[in-house]
C-alpha cells in the first residue's frame, strides 16, 4: 500500500497512474467525509477512478508514505501523521526546493528518505478534478546510499511515470533547483505566464540572473553548468502559456515556496562565498512583494502606540538618541517587533553615533529587504523586515568595520531577546 499526504494536483496525479497501474494506494486526509469515491483525471478523455481515503487520525501505520504537499505544509504534514509513522516506515519527498531532508529526518530514519523530482504537468480544476497538462518524468533516489533499488520503486515503474532511478539525485533536484529559481519568482513578481518573461526589461533581468547561476553551477562544478541557460529557455519556451505555482500561490495569497527554492539557493551561494548581486535583490524584491508574514504584523500592529505604528507601518522615523535600543549592549538577538523574525544581534552592534541603533551587519541576510527611497529629497536605501515587509529604517556605505555598512534602524521596529 502506498500512502499518499496531499490531495492537490501531483497527489491526485500520482494516485491516478498508480490506480491505473492496479498499484493499492490511498489518501490521507483530515477530513475524508468531503470526498467522494470518485476521483477524475482529464487527458485525452475524462477518466473516473474510485480511490480510498484514509482519515488522518486513524492509527494504522504507514508503510511507504508519499508526501506531496508543497514545501512549506512538509513540517505540519509529517507532525499530522506522526503517530502512524514507525521506524521502518519510509518517506518519498514530491517538494520542490531542497534541504526537506532537514524536516523530514525528526520523523523517520535518513535512511528511509527518498526524494522524486517530478516534470509532468498537472492542475486541479476543481478539489477532485485533475487535468494533465503534459508528460514528463519521475526522478526518484534516496537521501543515503543503498546497495538496491527497494521494492517499491516497480510500482512506479509499471505506472505511466517514465519513472527513473538514480543512485545519487541530488544533482537532478539542483538542476530542477536552479531552473525553478530563475523562473518562478521572476514571473510572481511581474505577474505573467512563463513566456512572458522572453519579453522587454523582462527578459533582460531573466538572462542577468541565468547568467550569474551559470557562473555559480560552474564554480560548483555541476555536469549541466554549461547548459544551463539552454535548459531554461527550453522550460519557459515549453511551458510559455503556464501560470507556475509561485506565481498561483502568490495569487491566492498563500505561503509559497520561495525559502526552500531561492532561499536554499542564496545559502549555498553564501557558503561559497559566491558574490550573486541578482539573486539577492530577486530575494529582496520577491519578499517587498509578498512579504510571508504581512497579514499577521499588520494585525499586532493594530495595537502599537502612535510612533511605533507610524515607524513600522508608515516608514517614520523616531527622533534621534531617544531609542531604547540606541545605547543597548545585552547579549542577543534583535528581532523583528511585528513579527518576531531574527534581524540582528549584539555582534553586529556599534556605535556610531548617530543618535539611533547601528549594526554592521544582520544575522541573516535573508531577513532584510531592500529598496530604493527617494523622499526628502535624498537618495538612500530603505530596509525592510522581509517576513512582514515592516519598515526598520535605512543602510549606508559607510560602515566603520571590515564590512564597511551601516543598518541605521529605529528602536520602535525592534524587540529583544537575551541569551542565557
Amino acid at each position: 500500500m502506498i500512502s499518499i499526504l496531499g490531495a492537490g494536483a501531483i497527489g491526485q496525479l500520482v494516485a491516478h497512474k498508480l490506480t491505473d497501474a492496479l498499484v493499492d494506494c490511498q489518501f490521507i486526509v483530515r477530513d475524508p467525509e468531503k470526498y467522494e469515491p470518485s476521483w477524475q483525471i482529464v487527458d485525452d478523455n475524462v477518466i473516473s477512478r474510485v480511490i480510498s481515503v484514509s482519515d488522518i487520525t486513524d492509527e494504522l501505520s504507514i508503510e511507504l508514505l508519499a508526501i506531496t504537499v508543497k514545501a512549506p505544509q512538509l513540517a505540519q504534514a509529517l507532525e499530522s501523521v506522526k503517530h502512524r509513522l514507525t521506524a521502518t516506515s519510509q518517506v518519498i519527498l514530491f517538494q520542490n526546493g531542497m534541504g526537506h531532508e532537514k524536516v523530514a529526518s525528526q520523523y523517520v530514519p535518513p535512511e528511509n528518505i527518498y526524494f522524486a523530482s517530478n516534470t509532468h504537468g498537472a492542475y486541479r480544476q476543481s478539489l477532485q478534478h485533475l487535468i494533465y497538462a503534459g508528460e514528463g518524468q519521475l526522478s526518484i533516489g534516496p537521501l543515503m546510499p543503498i546497495s538496491k533499488v527497494p521494492g517499491w520503486f516497480e510500482d512506479f515503474e509499471q505506472a505511466d511515470f517514465s519513472a527513473v532511478w538514480h543512485r545519487d539525485i541530488e544533482p537532478i533536484l539542483l538542476k530542477k533547483l536552479f531552473i525553478n529559481a530563475c523562473i518562478n519568482p521572476l514571473t510572481a513578481i511581474y505577474q505573467c505566464k512563463n513566456g512572458e518573461l522572453l519579453e522587454g526589461n523582462k527578459k533582460t533581468r531573466l538572462l542577468s540572473l541565468i547568467e550569474e547561476n551559470q557562473r555559480f553551477a560552474k564554480q560548483l562544478n555541476v555536469e549541466f553548468a554549461t547548459s544551463l541557460k539552454e535548459m531554461i529557455l527550453t522550460v519557459i519556451e515549453k511551458t510559455a502559456e503556464n501560470y507556475n505555482s509561485m506565481y498561483q500561490d502568490v495569487t491566492k495569497g498563500i505561503e509559497t515556496e520561495i525559502n526552500a527554492i531561492n532561499g536554499y539557493l542564496l545559502d549555498l551561494m553564501s557558503q561559497h562565498k559566491f558574490k550573486a548581486i541578482h539573486n539577492w535583490q530577486l530575494w529582496s524584491d520577491f519578499h517587498i512583494s509578498f512579504p510571508p508574514k504581512q497579514a499577521f504584523a499588520k494585525e499586532r500592529a493594530k495595537s502599537f502606540e502612535s510612533l511605533q505604528y507610524q515607524v513600522t507601518q508608515q516608514a517614520g522615523t523616531e527622533r534621534p538618541f531617544t531609542g531604547r535600543f540606541n545605547q543597548h549592549s545585552e547579549t542577543g538577538n534583535y528581532i523583528c517587533v511585528c513579527c518576531d523574525s531574527v534581524l540582528f544581534d549584539q555582534n553586529g552592534k556599534f556605535d556610531s553615533h548617530c543618535g539611533w541603533p547601528s549594526f554592521d551587519r544582520s544575522t541573516n541576510n535573508k531577513a532584510i529587504a531592500y529598496r530604493d527611497d527617494l523622499s526628502h529629497g535624498m537618495s538612500r536605501t530603505e530596509i525592510l523586515c522581509a517576513q512582514c515587509g515592516s519598515h526598520l529604517g535605512h543602510v549606508f556605505d559607510d560602515g566603520p568595520t571590515e564590512t564597511g555598512v551601516r543598518f541605521c534602524v529605529n528602536s520602535a521596529s525592534l524587540d529583544f531577546t537575551p541569551k542565557d
